[in-house]
């Protein structure tokens, strides 16, 4: 990026992108479920913690000692336990944690999809507004400079009163709507500064290639073969077609959890009721005669269900998605292709040669005024056209989920 002013900042859209990449807030919050993901995973590969336990005697009624130290008559048990999970549990939660980390990733890629388009959308709108904002700056300058010679030339008696009128409130609309498009623009170049995570606000000058609209065609991608890239690179289609697998991961593991888990265990009695100095093994598990995990299976069971009907929705958004915005690409580039590249090429030349013609006396007031407003029209029209066209391609990258058009 290279800064032109203290407070302005000029930029291309790969910079703008390498920048939004790094320092996009909602981004880099989203980053952080990744690592959060990869947690569950790590801790779902633990096993659980043995368990001691100690016993001693604390007090002796017969000689009402506290801690007995008498060979024969204190007592002391001590052990340890270990949990050990049966049905596969364990496995089975880590299988679903590490489904967890990639839908996490999934969800981040989406994220980035769909802010990457919301930048780029902006850039676009920015840049073409800004060229439309000159457009009406140099409309604006003439049209003051020969209000100024009207006027000379209306106190000289050499013209009526009804020209310099007419042309005041020509300059006045102008400056109506330049005013108006300059809240546009303000509100463009905060939604960009959020999006590259500017904490000072700068003015933002986008760089666009003159011939980016001219370049994109959608004659290299059929509908069908659009419709295949989709399915193949959709981050959320991919998410939710994720998601269906965590859930019967689930259910695999809401079974497993009706397996009883075993807990096996030594312990030693100093002076126990067989003889001093026992050991013994001790072996245990729940029998699972009432809660056999009935209402967790059933849950994700439903879940499961409920999953897959999701994944179909999605399969069937992202049709409808991709073909809309294949069909907006269609139109954008039709509309765009009827205004030749040549247009408006020569427009300070052409607006230079109206106001000499008018200021000779060449044309008329009507003539003039009305040139005026066709060149604006003329060239807004071309502007929003040019910026339609970039912007219904990015958007048709952005439903494929992969940048198949570049400019």
């Amino acid at each position: 990026m290279a800064s032109v002013a203290t407070d302005t900042l000029a930029l291309t859209l790969p910079q703008a992108e390498a920048a939004f990449l790094n320092t996009n807030f909602a981004l880099l919050a989203e980053r952080f479920n990744i690592p959060a993901a990869q947690a569950d995973v790590v801790q779902a590969r633990l096993f659980d913690n043995p368990e001691i336990s100690l016993e001693r005697n604390l007090f002796n009624p017969y000689n009402g000692r506290f801690f007995e130290g008498n060979e024969d008559r204190f007592q002391v048990v001590g052990g340890i336990e270990q949990l050990i999970q049966l049905g596969g549990k364990r496995r089975k939660a880590v299988d679903f944690a590490r489904t967890g980390v990639a839908i996490a990733e999934l969800e981040f890629t989406d994220l980035v999809r769909t802010l990457r388009y919301e930048l780029r959308e902006n850039f676009v709108t920015l840049f073409y507004r800004q060229q439309t904002q000159a457009m009406y700056a140099r409309q604006i300058d003439a049209l003051q400079q020969t209000l100024n010679i009207t006027q000379r030339q209306y106190q000289r008696g050499n013209v009526a009163l009804k020209e310099v009128v007419r042309l005041k409130t020509q300059l006045f609309e102008l400056e109506s709507e330049l005013k108006d498009l300059r809240n546009d623009i303000s509100e463009d170049q905060a939604e960009l500064n959020l999006l590259l995570g500017s904490r000072q606000p700068r003015y933002l000058r986008p760089a666009l290639p003159a011939t980016a609209p001219n370049s994109l065609r959608l004659n290299t991608l059929p509908l069908a073969q659009a419709l295949e890239t989709a399915r193949a690179n959709r981050p959320d289609l991919q998410a939710a077609a994720a998601t269906v697998q965590q859930q019967e991961q689930n259910v695999r593991l809401q079974k497993s959890l009706a397996v009883p888990d075993l807990n096996v265990g030594t312990f030693y009695d100093h002076n126990g009721a067989v003889g001093k100095h026992y050991t013994g093994l001790t072996v245990g598990m729940p029998l699972p005669l009432f809660n056999r995990n009935q209402g967790g299976i059933k849950l994700a069971e439903a879940q499961r269900q409920g999953s897959e009907q999701a994944l179909n929705q999605q399969e069937a958004a992202v049709v409808n998605e991709v073909t809309q915005a294949y069909r907006k690409a269609q139109e954008a580039e039709r509309i765009s292709d009827a205004f030749p590249p040549e247009y408006f090429t020569d427009a300070d030349e052409l607006l230079d040669g109206v106001l000499r013609s008018y200021q000779r006396k060449a044309i008329g007031l009507l003539e003039f005024l009305d040139f005026l407003d066709s060149y604006k029209s003329g060239v807004i029209q071309l502007n929003q056209s040019r910026a339609e066209r970039l912007n219904a391609f990015d958007k048709l990258n952005e439903q494929l989920g992969q940048q198949v058009f570049n400019y």
